[in-house]
């Protein structure tokens, strides 16, 4: 019985995975030469598969940096038994004018669930692939369907741990606020939120429509112009911070907002703990 479940359960896996994998993907080929690794080149590239029952078939494309040259490959393929792709390429099926089509080669993929990536390499170790879902399929007649000037972007993105366009809109969805506290009179930022602020600039990054509004608060002790003045300090010390840690400050706006909208009691230590605080938002 247990035999069977477990062949069962493998069996939907392996069913589920191609349906998930099944389809056009987009992304980079970052080739680096042995002999000089600091010259590296980059591409774009397209891959369209469809899997069923463990075995691959579809087409790869890859353009040169030149505008409107492209090749275009079958190619051939199977999931292996630790959720890796092999595929290879078998047939040049179309090449644009001029294009100077590279060797075949065969590449070893796996899926990054968590940003939604297809990560490749070429079995020849030369180059590396990072691919994200298109909603497009390979049409052998278009020039370069992305200019090559995006590619830097999209390589900036990757150096940024940015996961995938669709991947990002999800984890937009789940992000959740939440203030950080700061100790009676300071404006230094705890190391313990340091990773939360981190996770909230990829969010911003992510997204090139989004602004953070960042808000401080102080507790009731002090002069009411005192504290307007601490709070203020507190939303600059976030500043400080994200613009150290990449964001630019064209993504940012402050409030402060001194001892005028607690959120909790001012007549407890914990209460006023609560309203030293900077609250976020996007914008």
């Amino acid at each position: 019985m247990k035999t069977a479940i477990l062949f069962l359960f493998l069996l939907l896996s392996t069913w589920s995975n191609g349906q998930k994998l099944s389809g056009t993907w987009q992304g980079g080929s970052f080739t680096t030469d042995p002999s000089n690794p600091h010259t590296a080149s980059a591409s774009w590239v397209y891959l369209d598969i469809t899997i069923v029952k463990g075995m691959i078939d579809g087409k790869m494309r890859h353009e040169n940096n030149a505008e409107g040259q492209y090749y275009i490959y079958d190619i051939v393929g199977k999931v292996l038994e630790n959720g890796h792709l092999e595929i290879k390429e078998t047939r040049l099926g179309f090449k644009s004018k001029n294009a100077i089509p590279a060797d075949k080669q065969q590449f070893d993929f796996e899926y990054d669930t968590k940003k939604d990536y297809l990560l490749g390499k070429s079995k020849d170790n030369k180059s590396t692939l990072t691919l994200y879902k298109a909603i497009f399929n390979i049409n052998e007649n278009t020039p370069n369907i992305l200019p090559i000037s995006q590619l830097a972007k999209f390589q900036q993105e990757l150096i940024d741990g940015l996961s995938s366009p669709e991947k990002r809109m999800e984890e937009l969805r789940a992000f959740k606020f939440e203030p950080i506290y700061f100790e009676y009179d300071k404006d230094i930022i705890q190391i313990q939120y340091e990773s939360y602020l981190i996770e909230m600039i990829r969010m911003v990054k992510s997204h090139s429509d989004l602004r953070i509004l960042i808000t401080g608060h102080t507790d009731s002790d002090g002069s009411d112009t005192y504290n307007i003045d601490l709070s203020k300090r507190r939303a600059a010390a976030l500043v400080r911070f994200f613009e150290k840690n990449g964001l630019a400050k064209s993504r940012l706006e402050i409030d402060f907002k001194g001892e005028k909208e607690p959120v909790d009691r001012n007549d407890t230590d914990s209460g006023k703990q609560k309203n030293r605080r900077v609250d976020f938002r996007f914008i």
